[in-house]
C-alpha cells in the first residue's frame, strides 16, 4: 500500500509540471488600427482569405535542447479571424466595405505561414514568431502583389502551457492586419 502511495505521488507530481498542450485560441480582432487613413475613401471588397498551408492545425513547436518536442496547433478558422479582422480595420482607416468585384480595391489574401517557437532559454528571448501573408490587390485592371511577413520575439517566463503563448499570438495577428491596411492606405 505505501509503494502504491509513492508511485501515485510521483505520477501526480510528473503530471503536474509537464508541459500542457491544449489549441491556442486567436482573440478577435480589437479596432486598434491608429495608422495613415484612406485620403480618398476607396471601396474595399475582400474577395477571399484562403489559408493555404499544408496543415491548417499546427503553428509552432516547442525546442527543448535544441529539438522540437511538442508541436502547437490551433483550431482557429484563421480565414474568418482575417476577414473580420481587416473588414474592422478597414473601416477604421477610412475605407468603405463593398460587396461588390466592381469596388476600387478588390482584395485576396492567402495565408501562407503561422510559426511560433518556444525554447527554453533562460535569459535570452525564447518565443519567437512570424506570419507570412501574400496579399493580391487588384485596382481596376491592375494587379499587385505584396508580401507581409510580420515577426516578433521576446522573452516570457518560463512557460508549462501553451496558453500561455496566446497573447504573443494575437500581437502577431493585429501586427499582420494593421501592416496590411497601412499599405493599402498609400494605394
Amino acid at each position: 500500500m505505501k509503494n502504491l502511495f509513492y508511485m501515485l505521488a510521483v505520477v501526480v507530481f510528473l503530471g503536474g509540471c509537464s508541459y500542457k498542450n491544449e489549441s491556442i485560441n486567436l482573440s478577435s480582432y480589437n479596432t486598434e488600427y491608429t495608422g495613415e487613413t484612406s485620403k480618398e475613401k476607396k471601396s474595399v471588397y475582400i474577395e477571399s482569405v484562403k489559408d493555404v498551408r499544408d496543415d491548417k492545425r499546427t503553428i509552432g513547436y516547442i525546442l527543448k535542447d535544441g529539438k522540437k518536442t511538442t508541436n502547437l496547433f490551433s483550431t482557429e478558422d484563421f480565414e474568418k479571424k482575417y476577414k473580420d479582422g481587416l473588414s474592422s480595420a478597414l473601416r477604421m482607416a477610412g475605407f468603405k466595405a463593398s460587396s461588390d468585384v466592381n469596388a476600387d480595391l478588390v482584395m485576396n489574401i492567402n495565408i501562407k505561414n503561422i510559426e511560433l517557437i518556444h525554447n527554453d532559454k533562460s535569459f535570452d528571448k525564447n518565443l519567437k514568431g512570424q506570419i507570412e501573408l501574400e496579399v493580391i490587390i487588384k485596382k481596376g485592371t491592375e494587379t499587385v502583389t505584396q508580401n507581409f511577413k510580420p515577426s516578433a520575439s521576446k522573452w516570457i517566463s518560463p512557460s508549462y502551457s501553451s496558453k500561455d503563448l496566446e497573447p504573443f499570438l494575437n500581437e502577431l495577428f493585429s501586427d499582420s492586419i494593421n501592416d496590411i491596411v497601412s499599405r493599402l492606405t498609400a494605394h
